[in-house]
């Protein structure tokens, strides 16, 4: 066989072993879409305070999508609004995700997603600002009491949306309706009062004070600023003063938030988030420094 016919062979050969790689899949990449239908969608116009609500579907690439994030660029500030990871064997990704339109006159949004072997996919959708306001009512539960993790008789568990609370006797069939609870522990030395909720699971994981939880079928997660708490970013007076949820939205830094937020003195207005989107602030009326202690809240939540 000559030396062009052996060349000849071994390129289709070659041919061959390429095409075989796409049919069994190897090479195919992951992909990220935005929803249509009842979605914000690309360019469209949104009032200051008014509700974004993007709905994102991911392919895997025939990889386990790990880590999902979302971010919003607006005035020239990168801010990520998610960067969560996941484990999702098969089927893709299906999530809603709700924010609210700020004041920046365009927002770019930035979704992407990485699979385990860190091939990623991104897709972005432009905002714009519309005239007027859109800020939106707000529910107020001036005095709510909460037990800490050794109370015996006040309630543990607490529904930030509704300002039900529920005891370890009639929590059965209501564990996917709380968003908080409340304990005391020693951090760096000093005795804390915290506020934490059933999903955490960081580093005081809320089942080592509530151990029952770790039974629930459905573990909600709220995610606390801790950063405007530390630094007392939002006063008493301007709690006092929120009327609409603008306020709640503004205060919330998703770059400086945890399950669990630490120091909560008398005095303390923490804005939160709970896993359904919903923005809220706590300002703290009293925080014993006791496992048997209790704290007294006064909560702001959108409707």
């Amino acid at each position: 066989m000559n030396c062009k016919r052996l060349i000849f062979y071994m390129g289709l050969i070659l041919l061959a072993t390429a095409g075989c790689k796409k049919e069994d899949g190897s090479t195919v990449m992951p992909r990220i879409l935005l929803k249509n239908g009842a979605y914000t969608q690309n360019e469209q116009f949104i009032p200051v305070g008014g509700k974004l609500t993007f709905g994102i579907t991911a392919t895997d690439g025939n990889a386990i999508i790990t880590n999902i994030k979302i971010q919003r660029i607006a005035d020239g500030v990168v801010i990520t609004e998610l960067d969560q990871g996941v484990y999702i064997p098969d089927g893709g990704l299906d999530r809603d995700f709700t924010a609210y339109k700020s004041s920046a006159t365009k927002e770019i949004w930035r979704f992407l997603m990485l699979n385990s072997n860190r091939d990623s996919a991104v897709t972005t959708l432009t905002v714009n600002l519309g005239a007027g306001s859109a800020y939106g009512e707000i529910y107020h539960y001036p005095s709510v009491k909460i037990g800490m993790q050794g109370n015996p008789y006040l309630p543990n568990y607490l529904d930030l949306h509704t300002g039900n609370l529920y005891s370890k006797t009639n929590v059965s069939g209501h564990e996917g309706d709380i968003d908080l609870v409340g304990f005391v522990y020693t951090t760096s030395g000093i005795l804390s009062p915290t506020l934490c909720c059933p999903g955490y699971t960081g580093s005081s994981s809320v089942t080592g004070h509530y151990p029952e939880i770790a039974s629930w079928s459905q573990a909600r997660l709220t995610a606390y600023d801790y950063g405007a708490s530390d630094n007392n970013l939002i006063s008493s007076d301007k709690f006092d003063r929120a009327q609409n949820d603008s306020l709640l939205v503004m205060a919330f830094n998703p770059q400086s938030v945890s399950g669990l937020c630490k120091f909560c003195n008398t005095g303390k207005v923490i804005p939160f988030k709970t896993e359904d989107g919903k923005f809220g602030l706590i300002k703290v009326l009293h925080a014993d420094l006791s496992s048997v202690g209790y704290m007294e809240l006064d909560i702001k939540i959108q409707k």
